[in-house]
């Protein structure tokens, strides 16, 4: 078992035990509120949380909980970030759905959108507007694809799933309503 398993192994005995001290004065004292459970196990616990994150890990699912949890909700699904390019463009942008509306969508509808980053060389050229380079000759020289062609091509097909637009002066920028979602898909890829 190698070092992270045994850490993320302790920790959850920790909160298990923790619960079971919680379950045990809740029957010593039934007229005493039983605690959170996750409070009461985060509480409890010195361990390092599971990957040696810390008790604050999930403040942001904590709040999503709060505001979209509750007796037979599905739960919700948010994407936010505050973030700052290498270029200096800023975003801070969050969006959330209930999971059952995110069920009840039509899948196919962003099969375009997803698509558009499936690409090595397209995912090089966002990269590359992130961190400043805007036209596409610039883009061409940046990012090894070949000819200018090919690189008005993968441009297209950004713009046309809305992942990239035109601003003055032909230079190319990640649209700031699309900045975070770029980078929250980007960090899914890695999970």
């Amino acid at each position: 078992m190698d070092d992270e398993t045994a850490a993320q192994l302790r920790a959850l005995e920790d909160r298990v035990a923790a619960l079971e001290r919680a379950a045990t004065a809740a029957a010593a004292n039934p007229d005493a509120a039983l605690p959170d459970a996750a409070a009461s196990a985060a509480a409890a616990s010195d361990a390092p949380a599971p990957g040696g994150a810390d008790p604050d890990t999930f403040w942001a699912l904590d709040g999503l909980t709060r505001r979209a949890g509750g007796p037979g909700s599905s739960g919700a699904v948010m994407v936010v970030g505050d973030v700052t390019t290498p270029a200096g463009e800023t975003a801070r942008w969050q969006y959330a759905l209930t999971t059952d509306d995110v069920l009840a969508a039509d899948w196919a509808d962003v099969a375009p959108v997803l698509a558009a980053l499936g690409h090595p060389v397209r995912l090089a050229l966002l990269r590359a507007v992130l961190d400043g380079t805007r036209t596409a000759r610039d883009l061409a020289a940046a990012v090894d694809v070949g000819s200018t062609g090919q690189v008005y091509h993968h441009l297209r097909q950004l713009q046309a799933a809305g992942w990239l637009r035109t601003a003055a002066g032909g230079e190319h920028v990640v649209p700031a309503e699309r900045l975070v979602p770029l980078l929250t898909t980007v960090l899914g890829g890695m999970r």
